[in-house]
Formats: C-alpha cells, structure tokens, sequence
C-alpha cells in the first residue's frame, strides 16, 4: 500500500518517480519556511541588540600623555571601555544568539560585525579603547540597515513561497492527469480517441510553458526587489542552497513536460496502427 506524504497527500511512491513534481516543490516549501523562520530570528535580534545599543552612553576619549606616541600595532584588547563591552555583550546576547548562528554562520565576533558592519566599524568596536558617539551612530545606522535587509529577504521569501505554492497547485493535477492518461492501453482504442488523448497532452503541455513563463518572470521581480551578498549569484541559489538542484520550480516543469512528451509519443505511435472512427464505404450501385 502506497503511504501519503501529510504535506501535500501525495503517495510517497508518487514523489519518488523523477518526473513528479510533488517532491521538489515539496522539499523548496520547505527551505523557504525555514529561511523565514530564520530571518523573522535574526530581524527580531538586531532590532533587540539596537535597543540595548541605544540604553549605552557614549564614552569620552581617553587623553594620552603628549610624550607617548601610539604604536600602529598596538591592539590592547583588554583595555576595553565599558561601553564597548557592553556593545559586545549585548551584541553576542542578541545576534549571535539566534538558534542557528552555529549552522549558517559560526563566526567570531569580529568576523560578525565585520560581515554585517563593514570591516572598519568591526575595528572600531574590538581594537578602539572606547566607545565615542560617532562609533555608536554609526553602529544603530548599521543596525538599521541590517534590519531593512532582512525585512526586504521577508518579502522575497514570502512572494517565492506563493510562486512556489501556485506551481504546485497547477503542476500536480497536470502530473495526476498526464499518468492517468499514460495507463491507458492505447493499442486497444481507435484513432480518434488517440487523437483526444494527444490533443489534451497539449494542451497540459502549454500549462507547463505557462507555469515556466510565469516562474521566470517571479524569478526577475524576486532578484530585483532582494539585497543579497555579493557572492550569492542569485536568489535562487540562496535560497535553495541545501536543495539538489537551483531552480526546483524549473526543474518540476521540465520534468512534467518530458513525461507529458514520452506520453504523447506511446500515443503517436499507437495512432499509426489505430484503426479509423469512420465506417467503410458501402457499394455504390
């Protein structure tokens, strides 16, 4: 007996044909609930951490004696201001703290607030002695973006999330139909029969062409609407990083497509064989 998938009621052995598109759409829903849930965490963080930023106070500079000259190389990270430490330990409390820190990033907290400050303000905070009210603006500026970042991936993930669910809510029954089909014994129906089943794969066929077409053009409004890292190519490949392939929508089209395609030809073949609907002619007197 065939076990359903509680996801979607599809038969796990249904999943598992590769021309399915049950399982690809299924495992892409998936990684896109988890990004959201990691980003909805790591918003929630930094407008946290901004907050504790905001209760710190601005520090004064220390003066120097005139005869001491600074070392380029000094870094005394153990003198430390107390304002400083509180940004750090409000920032590791906060940011560092989000349940999959260690999965998705597992930096130190220089590495940290280099990736999301910039590599200066990363300095300012580890190797200054104190935390001065230019350093500390510049941090809640920082926080600020790093949220509206965040808030923008929402969004992304939200419209791939619907993309993706109106894919699979025109995919599958295309899928469904196309098998029902394909179990059909064709050499035992005649020609215009054959010619309906060949008739209705087309017209599943331009439903996968439509669903493609649709999908590359929620692909261009997704890629221009996301702020993602220089090094990510793409939203795709962010998103669906953990998955086999980039693009699983487009990888459930050509799959449907090139089983609807393997089945129009069973039928094509059959109609050669396939004796006609219309009767023979009688004598003529």
């Amino acid at each position: 007996m065939a076990t359903t998938d509680p996801a979607d009621g599809s038969s796990a052995d249904q999943t598992d044909q590769p021309h399915r598109p049950e399982g690809l759409l299924r495992d892409a829903r998936e990684a896109l609930r988890v990004e959201r849930r990691r980003t909805v965490d790591e918003r929630e963080a930094f407008e946290t951490f901004r907050s504790r930023v905001r209760s710190i106070a601005a520090e004064a500079s220390a003066r120097r004696p005139r005869t001491t000259a600074p070392s380029p190389l000094r870094r005394d990270a153990g003198a430390a201001s107390r304002g400083l430490v509180a940004v750090r330990n409000a920032y590791q409390e906060t940011v560092m703290a989000v349940p999959h820190y260690d999965d998705e990033y597992n930096d130190t907290y220089e590495r940290s607030l280099a990736a999301e400050f910039g590599p200066e303000l990363a300095a300012a905070l580890t190797r200054e002695s104190t935390l001065r009210e230019r350093c500390r603006s510049s941090v809640l500026a920082k926080i600020g973006d790093a949220i509206t970042s965040r808030e923008e991936l929402l969004s992304v993930v939200e419209s791939e999330l619907e993309s993706v669910s109106r894919a699979a809510a025109d995919l599958v029954p295309a899928a469904d139909e196309v098998e029902t089909v394909a179990r059909t014994e064709f050499g035992d129906e005649r020609f215009g029969t054959l010619d309906a089943y060949r008739a209705r794969l087309d017209v599943l066929a331009n439903r996968c062409e439509t669903v493609g077409t649709r999908r590359q053009r929620d692909r261009a409004d997704g890629e221009r609407s996301a702020s993602l890292d220089d090094t990510v190519s793409d939203v795709q490949t962010y998103l669906y990083q953990g998955l086999p392939v980039t693009y699983p929508v487009l990888a459930a089209v050509a799959g449907v497509a090139r089983r609807i395609e393997s089945v129009r030809r069973d039928v094509e073949r059959a109609m050669i064989y396939a004796e006609s609907d219309e009767e023979p002619p009688g004598d003529e007197r």
